[in-house]
This record gives structure tokens, sequence and C-alpha cells, in this order.
């Protein structure tokens, strides 16, 4: 029997000779125990579970049926194996029991040769059916982990990516500079958004894949983002002589236009910068590439390149690793492309021909408030509107270059009062003691984390009605949904702009 022979076995039957002719024939290879009626059995298998049951139909009191009835009810018995025992031969009966989750019949007079097969083969399916169960919690154990890996790295790779793309700006802004400076300056910023590409890719399609991924829409404007992008590939555009052209409502758009769609920031980076370096790739050389805007019912983004699409990729040209004529080319752009349009709850097409070239059209969505939205005032308007004001803010963050960073921010914006706290313990004490008019507090902290504090403040503080802005680098639901039931006022998720954060304050204080 090899592996099999530690395997326990318990009989169930009332007459002690049918006992003695199972035992006869499976105990020198198995561990046999034996129960004489249904509540025997039942606490039998509660001491200790067998591995397989031989089950009596016909017993008083408690039968078979009920026997294994109860047993298939309970969640540590359920998969336990039962043969029926019985001198009974019908069909119906054995249907009965089938029906009920038996997995066997052996009719009385037994034939050893014939019980031992069964058993051996019942326990042999008994023994892989556990081995893929554990291989299934392994599984399972490993896909929590991975969440709880993806978690970690976008908190822990997200905060101090925010200083590196907002640093070089509010350096840039300061001014004082010289020309080789400021392009250091912003070359510093173009690698974080390329690291922040890399980090969104790996860390939100597999969420987007299974369809996990929590959308937290707000209104972007996407020209600034367009332009940024149109920096990062300027070595690209120069090596294949290409031009790239932003048009909106027909005519040329500078930075300081707007085109605003519903969705998250940097999920309409990572889309656009997938498409538009895939349309300098396809482009010929020397060609100009049109990205055309049009506010219908709903926003289009329209990226023409004059390259054709493979007609052997077309019908698969948004799949997963599909690629054609590319060096090196992965397939996951277009691909992710796709999966973010859809998360954003918009669509994703395109045409292709030698006459026309390749136009690839994203229809996305606008909310409810876009069109009475007031355009973005100039950071030196919202410095104006705080200057005659004394406000004292606390800005807790375990990160010190975070807390340093957001800092920066807000004195562009024209505070001047601050208490800083490496963690909610500590500007829960702060709170306690000092007058604040805003809180900007991390999520993940030690001692006490950003939820923590925010239900300090509003259920155990004598400040509070004081408003608290959380910021994260993972909007996850749980922690989205706990925020708003203690009455957060505002949530940002890292990275994001010094804009983003002006935003956020403008609205708490007007």
């Amino acid at each position: 029997m090899g592996e099999l022979s530690d395997s326990k076995i318990l009989v169930v039957d009332d007459t002690d000779t049918n006992i003695d002719i199972l035992v006869e024939i499976l105990g020198d290879d198995y561990d046999v125990r034996v129960a004489t009626d249904g509540f025997g059995a039942l606490e039998a298998v509660s001491e200790e579970p067998p591995d397989l049951i031989l089950l009596d139909i016909m017993m008083p009191d408690l039968d078979g049926y009920e026997v294994c009835k109860k047993l298939k009810s309970r969640e540590d018995t359920k998969d336990i194996p039962v043969i029926f025992v019985t001198a009974m031969g019908e069909i119906e009966n054995e249907t009965k029991g089938l029906d009920i989750g038996a997995v066997d019949y052996i009719t009385k007079p037994l034939s050893p040769p014939i019980v031992k097969a069964r058993v051996h083969n019942h326990l042999q399916l008994k023994k892989a059916g556990d081995e893929l169960k554990k291989q299934n919690e392994i599984l399972n154990e490993n896909i929590r982990l991975r969440e709880d890996v993806d978690r970690i790295a976008r908190h822990d790779l997200k905060t101090p990516l925010n200083a590196v793309i907002t640093i070089p700006d509010l350096l840039l802004k300061e001014g004082n500079l010289n020309p080789e400076q400021s392009d250091m300056l912003k070359m510093l910023e173009t690698s974080g958004y390329r690291m922040l590409d890399i980090i969104n890719s790996s860390l939100d399609l597999y969420k987007m894949e299974s369809g996990k991924y929590e959308l937290t829409p707000v209104s972007v404007n996407i020209i600034p983002i367009i332009f940024q992008i149109q920096g990062e590939t300027r070595d690209m555009q120069n090596a294949r002589n290409l031009s790239l052209h932003v048009l909106s409502g027909g005519k040329e758009a500078g930075q300081e236009d707007s085109f605003v769609v519903s969705g998250e920031e940097m999920l309409c980076y990572s889309m656009l910068a997938n498409l538009i370096k895939n349309a300098m790739e396809a482009s010929p050389p020397g060609n100009k590439i049109n990205i055309l805007l049009k506010k219908q019912p709903d926003p289009v983004i329209q990226i023409h390149n004059q390259g054709v699409v493979p007609d052997e990729i077309q019908d698969r040209f948004f799949e997963k690793y599909v690629t054609a004529g590319k060096k090196g080319g992965t397939g996951l752009g277009t691909y992710s492309a796709k999966l973010i349009t859809e998360t954003l709850g918009g669509t994703i097409s395109f045409q292709s021909s030698p006459e026309k070239g390749t136009i690839v059209t994203v229809k996305l969505k606008t909310i409810s408030e876009v069109a009475k939205e007031k355009p973005t005032d100039s950071p030196e308007k919202v410095k104006n509107a705080f200057l005659n004001k004394t406000i004292t803010i606390l800005i807790a963050d375990d990160y010190k270059i975070m807390r340093t960073t957001i800092m920066g921010i807000l004195r562009q914006m024209g505070f001047s009062r601050f208490f800083s706290a490496e963690n909610g313990k500590k500007a829960a004490e702060i709170v306690r003691t000092e007058q604040v008019n805003l809180i900007i507090s991390d999520v993940n902290m030690p001692e006490m984390s950003g939820i923590d504090l925010l239900r300090y403040v509003r259920e155990k503080s004598t400040q509070k009605e004081v408003p608290l802005i959380l910021v994260t680098g993972e909007s996850d639901k749980k922690t989205v949904q706990s925020a708003l039931q203690l009455k957060v006022n505002d949530y940002i998720v890292k990275p994001f702009s010094s804009d983003v954060l002006m935003k956020k304050i403008e609205k708490v204080f007007t």
C-alpha cells in the first residue's frame, strides 16, 4: 500500500459479524476503527476524522443515510469519502445514496478483492484531492501575498517618487537657475514620471485584468499631460524627425488650454503615454503626429500617424503581447491602453489604411461638475487669496522628504504656519495642545495611522470640525469607505502634483 498505509478508515455497522469481516479484509493495510451505530460514528468522526468511511445503511435510531447527510452538511467533514455497505442492491437505493454525497456502493456478501480495490481507489482519489486543495490554498495565499506586496510597493515606492516629481517643479518655480540647472531638474522630473509609468503598469494591470481596480475619478486636464509626454519623448522625435501637434477646437493647443475628462491623472498619463509612444514608433520618419481633442457629448481623443497597422495583427491590435515590426517590443502598450480606457469607463478603437494612416480613437466621460468648473487658478492667485489669512497647517507623514515636499508646495501657495509630525500619535498630541486650521495626513504611519488620527479628531478631540485631507499611495475601497464614514474632507493619491494639492486646499477653504 506504500503511501496509503497510514490512512484511517472508519467502519460503521450494527452487526459484529460484518465489522469483523471488514476489519479482517482491511486491517493489515490500514488503520481501521469501528463504530456500531450512527451516533457513535458521528462521535468518532468528531474526535479524529478518518480518511474514508465504510457505512452500513440499515441501522437502528440513525441510519446510514442520515449519518451521511449530517457529515456532508458540516464544513469539517463534508470532504470525507463515504462508501455505503449494504445488502440492498436496488437501483433506487444506490441513487439515493449517491444523491446525498456517497462516492460508491459495496453490496453484501462482501468480496475481499472488490472491497480492497474500491477502498484503495477512493483513498488515492482522496489523497489527490487533499493535495490539490493544499495547492489551491498555497496559490490563494500567493495571490494574497502578491496583493500585499503590490500595496506595500505602491505606498513605499510612490512616497519617495512624489518628491522626485514635485521638488524639481518647486525649484523651477523659485527661479534663479541657469539653463543647465533647469534642464537637469526637468530631466529628473521626467525620470520620475517614467518610474511612475513603470510602477503603474506593473501594479495596476493585474487589478484591472481581475476587475479589482478601484477607480477614484476626478476632473483631469489632459493637455498638460500630453505636453509632459511630448517633452519625455523629445529624443525619439528628434531621432525620427517627427513632429507632434495637439489640436483642440480646430486650432493648436497651448499648455495653458484645458480639455477635461473624468479619470485619474496617473491613469490618463499611462494611457496617453502608451498610445503616443506607439504612434511615434509606428510613424514613418519625417512625418507628423496629430492629437485631436474633440469636445463632443463625451470627450474624444484621436491620435493619428501615417503608419499602417500590419494586416496580420489588425484583428488582434489590442490583445496582450501582440506586436509586429518592433525590435524589443512587448506588445503591452496598446493592451495596457485598452485596459486603462475601459477602467476609466471609456472605449477605444482604431482605423488603419495606407491612404489615411492609423487613427486610434479614445472616448472618455465627463463628471457632472466638469462643465461648471472654473479654470484652475494660477499659484500666484491662490497665494494672494491666502496672504491675509492666518492659517496653521499640521502635516503628518512618517517620510521626512514627503513632509518637506508638502510644506514647500504650501509655502508657494502663501501659507507660512506649520506643525510637523512623523506619525499619527504625535499629530494627535499636537491637536490636543495646539489650534490648527487644516490637517494633511498620510494614511499609512507607525503607532497611529491616518485613519486612526481622523477617528481621534472627529470623535475625541476638541477640534472635531477641523478639515482633514488624507494622502496615500493606495486608494483601496475599504480605506476610502472608512475615511468617508469619518467625514474626511478630501483624499489625494500619491504621487500628486502641486496643482492637485492646491485644488484640494482651495476646495476646503472656499
